[in-house]
C-alpha cells in the first residue's frame, strides 16, 4: 500500500485520525504510525478499513497512489471507479462545509443585528 493512500482516503471522506484509531481499536498514535508507514497495517485491521470506507482491499492495499485531478475529471489510476468515488466524496464533503458554513455566516449576521439593537436600546 502506498504511504500516502489511507491519509488521503482518511481526509477524503472527513474523518480525522481518532475516528479511524476507534474503529481499528487502536490509539490515534498508533493510527498515526500506521499512515506513515502502513506496512505494518496488519490484515484484520486493512479488512475493518475496507469494509468501513467500502472500498475493494484490493484498491487500498494497491502501491499505487491514488491521484485526483480537480480541474479535470481525469484520473491517473488503474483504479477509476475507486478513485471516483473519492472524488465524488470529496466534493460532496465540499458542498457540505459550504453550506454549513453559509449556515453559520447567516447566524452570526443575525447574532449581530440582534447585538446592534440591543447596544442601541441601552442609549
Amino acid at each position: 500500500m502506498a504511504a500516502t493512500t489511507l491519509k488521503i482516503l482518511r481526509e477524503v471522506k472527513g474523518y480525522t485520525q481518532e475516528q479511524i484509531a476507534d474503529v481499528l481499536g487502536i490509539s490515534q498514535n498508533t493510527y498515526s504510525r500506521i499512515e506513515r508507514q502502513p506496512k505494518s497495517l496488519t490484515v484484520e485491521q486493512a479488512q475493518k478499513l475496507s469494509d468501513f470506507y467500502s472500498v475493494d482491499l484490493e484498491d487500498l492495499l494497491s502501491e499505487v497512489v491514488p491521484t485526483i485531478s480537480f480541474h479535470e475529471p481525469k484520473f491517473e489510476n488503474s483504479n477509476n471507479g475507486y478513485l471516483h468515488q473519492l472524488e465524488n466524496d470529496y466534493r460532496q464533503s465540499s458542498i457540505s462545509e459550504v453550506e454549513s458554513l453559509k449556515e453559520e455566516i447567516a447566524y452570526l449576521r443575525q447574532q449581530n443585528i440582534e447585538l446592534i439593537k440591543a447596544l442601541g436600546n441601552k442609549h
